[in-house]
């Protein structure tokens, strides 16, 4: 008697529907996993299945072609001119991976990047990615946490879950390349705009004792290099919040320091606008750092900001070969992790120096 697509169904333990699709080669708008899809092949070959021949033929493509779909799923929290470079620089860093692997014989790929919303998360393993890649220092969302596919995250959090990847820039190195500059152009008394410590993420922490390790590596009073949080006032605007911060280091017409490490870009600017209105000159009276150089704004505002360069590429990169490393481990049944290892990858970024900070200016308060 011949073999019936219900028989490899109960076999290999799906629905009649899903053998056809797998053996028929048709993209139906079904998702099957490349497991089940070798699941059902290997079982068809094992029965001798032979398609009926009535008609249109059926099932000896798919037997001697595979297509695989291996998309990537992109998610960030916030969609902003730093998530778009960084999708920018995933799809390049897939052309490269993917044209650079070897490609298995009798088997036709698809790759892409998939940009997903909020409500993709909770069924993350029914939309037909292959991985999950998620953007930005934020923790990883239960529903993508829980979800069985690989995650690797682009950002710096505490105690992400064990069983992710995390590439990023290393902040602490970031933090110090600022302090290392800043100290060799004679400044002593600095101040960090930043969060407070206690809603404080682990990146600014990061950046944060960096910058401090000059100032103790130095032995100069711990009160000299001193954080300025501009978040007391949480329900203003943030332009508010740094302005207010800035006057609280304001003494008489001058400032107490002599130079201000912001902790974002976006903080940097409205330091820069608030300096400019109180007639504070930049970097006459007071220099100015930043971290993150978002292409057209770092180097467009006057002046020019100091910054440490995030290394997008080199992130990018990881990310994709870590992403399709733990699909080979998921797909191969191994352990991703043992004992309490942790994969996290941190690069340096670049200091770029600009027209912001320059040689410090003798204070006396």
């Amino acid at each position: 008697m011949p073999v019936t697509l219900k028989d490899i169904a109960d076999k290999t333990g799906v629905s009649p529907s899903v053998v056809s699709t797998v053996l028929s080669g048709r993209d139906n708008g079904t998702f099957v996993s490349k497991e089940t899809r070798d699941r059902v092949i290997e079982v068809a070959r094992s029965l001798n299945y032979s398609p009926v021949r009535t008609g249109r033929p059926r099932g000896s493509r798919r037997l001697r072609n595979q297509h695989v779909e291996q998309f990537i799923g992109v998610w960030t929290p916030d969609f902003d001119s730093s998530g778009s470079i960084y999708i920018n620089a995933l799809q390049k860093a897939l052309a490269h991976y993917t044209a650079q692997r070897e490609i298995v014989a009798n088997a036709t790929y698809d790759y892409g990047l998939r940009l997903l919303v909020d409500t993709d998360l909770p069924r993350i393993d029914m939309i037909g990615v292959m991985g999950l890649i998620v953007i930005g220092d934020t923790p990883i969302p239960r529903t993508a946490a829980a979800a069985t596919m690989p995650v690797v995250l682009l950002g710096e959090v505490d105690d992400p879950p064990r069983e992710i990847v995390t590439v990023h820039t290393d902040n602490f190195a970031a933090g110090r390349a600022v302090g290392d500059h800043l100290w060799n152009l004679g400044h002593r008394k600095v101040a960090f705009v930043a969060p407070s410590a206690k809603s404080s993420a682990r990146v600014t922490r990061q950046r944060w004792q960096g910058l401090q390790s000059v100032w103790v590596e130095q032995s100069a009073p711990i009160e000299w290099c001193t954080p300025t949080p501009y978040d007391g006032s949480p329900n203003l605007p943030l332009k508010e919040q740094v302005e207010k911060a800035i006057d609280t280091l304001v003494v008489g017409s001058k400032l107490s320091v002599t130079a201000l490490i912001c902790t974002s870009e976006s903080v940097a600017l409205y330091t820069l606008q608030t300096l400019k209105q109180r007639g504070i000159d930049v970097p006459g009276d007071v220099s100015v750092t930043s971290f993150g150089d978002t292409s057209h704004v770092s180097d467009a505002v006057i002046p020019a900001l100091t910054t440490v360069k995030p290394p997008v590429t080199q992130i990018a990169t990881t990310a994709i070969a870590q992403l399709y490393a733990l699909h080979g481990e998921t797909e191969q049944k191994q352990t991703f992790m043992t004992g309490d290892h942790h994969r996290d990858i941190g690069y340096p970024g670049e200091l770029l120096v600009r027209e912001s900070t320059g040689k410090a200016v003798e204070i006396n308060l």
